[in-house]
């Protein structure tokens, strides 16, 4: 079997806007994913049954169902009233999807938290909504960082499922090249670094995050 590069070397361009159009995806669900799960978290530890359970159901169905699924039934079973941009679907489905699962992590996160601080901060003359705000979701929010980042990082590899419902990320970007230069090996090789030195990436800058918010644990 002889290996020939030349054809990645030739689209390697494309390669990299599908590293764009990936990183983009990655950015918006990270904020929305982290975002949105704090908020879930604190309605369905804060409130009543009535507000909470729905939440919780919300937590416990996209965890118990694949990904490619959900994206299944955004794009072509809404599709079918609702037509809704790839893309779109692409970042509403991972989304929700890791959104549940930050939200299961700040839940546990912020129950961790001693209780003796809420009635420290109540007795302080904090009111109820101030101290989770100011007192307790900071304390979660650096607690939960080592999985949040595991979580990030599982994320931007989930981006590629997106080429499922034709996002033209890193793996759709390279399926025409693929498809052009009957290279798959060499590009799945150049495909799995790329993805391979995004990740380090990330590690590293999960480890520097850890160290800076160290001693506020």
């Amino acid at each position: 079997m002889e290996f020939d590069f030349t054809p990645v070397i030739t689209y390697f361009p494309t390669l990299l806007k599908g590293v764009g159009v990936a990183s983009l995806i990655a950015i918006v669900v990270a904020f929305m994913s982290i975002v949105g799960g704090l908020i879930v978290a604190v309605i369905s530890i804060y409130t009543n049954k009535v507000v909470s359970w729905p939440l919780r159901f919300f937590i416990w169905l996209f965890m118990t169902t694949p990904l490619l699924l959900q994206l299944y039934f955004l794009y072509f079973g809404l599709g079918e009233w609702i037509l809704i941009p790839a893309i779109v679907v692409g970042i509403l489905g991972l989304g929700f999807h890791y959104m549940a699962y930050n939200a299961d992590i700040f839940i546990v996160t912020i129950k961790s938290v001693s209780g003796g601080q809420y009635e420290a901060s109540r007795s302080l003359g904090f009111g109820h909504w101030n101290t989770i705000l100011y007192i307790i979701v900071p304390q979660a929010l650096i607690r939960s960082i080592p999985q949040l980042g595991n979580n990030m990082i599982l994320m931007v590899k989930d981006t590629s499922v997106l080429s499922a419902i034709g996002v033209a990320e890193l793996v759709y970007a390279s399926q025409y090249a693929i498809s052009v230069s009957f290279r798959p090996f060499e590009f799945f090789i150049v495909i799995a670094m790329m993805y391979y030195v995004i990740n380090i990436l990330m590690e590293l800058g999960q480890a520097w995050l850890e160290r800076q918010t160290a001693y506020r644990r």
